[in-house]
């Protein structure tokens, strides 16, 4: 069951640990996440409207995947992590890029 606990509003900063540019998109930039009734998503490529819903477990970890298509496959993007006091900590990867998320509730 979904957590409501840690609900609320998480701004911060995205960090890219793999890719490149032309196919990952800035290598750092702000972002906000609205926690609701314990669940948020993550948007891995926009363009694709690809990304991951997360559940908060009650210990505040989440974790997902989604499949997707690429032009040459099928692919899986996962995104994992923990919201420890106000601090939400996230991992997003898939084939081509990774990202890293340190974002603040308030």
């Amino acid at each position: 069951a979904a957590s409501t606990g840690y609900d609320g509003v998480y701004r911060g900063d995205v960090t890219r640990t793999r890719g490149d540019d032309s196919i990952c998109g800035k290598p750092s930039y702000k972002t906000t996440f609205s926690v609701v009734n314990g669940q948020f998503s993550i948007v891995y490529d926009l363009s694709h409207h690809v990304g991951v819903n997360l559940v908060v477990q009650p210990d505040g970890t989440f974790s997902g995947n989604q499949l997707y298509k690429t032009v040459q496959q099928q692919s899986q993007v996962k995104a994992s992590g923990r919201i420890s006091g106000n601090v939400l900590d996230a991992q997003i990867e898939g084939l081509a890029c990774a990202r890293s998320y340190h974002l603040t509730k308030g």
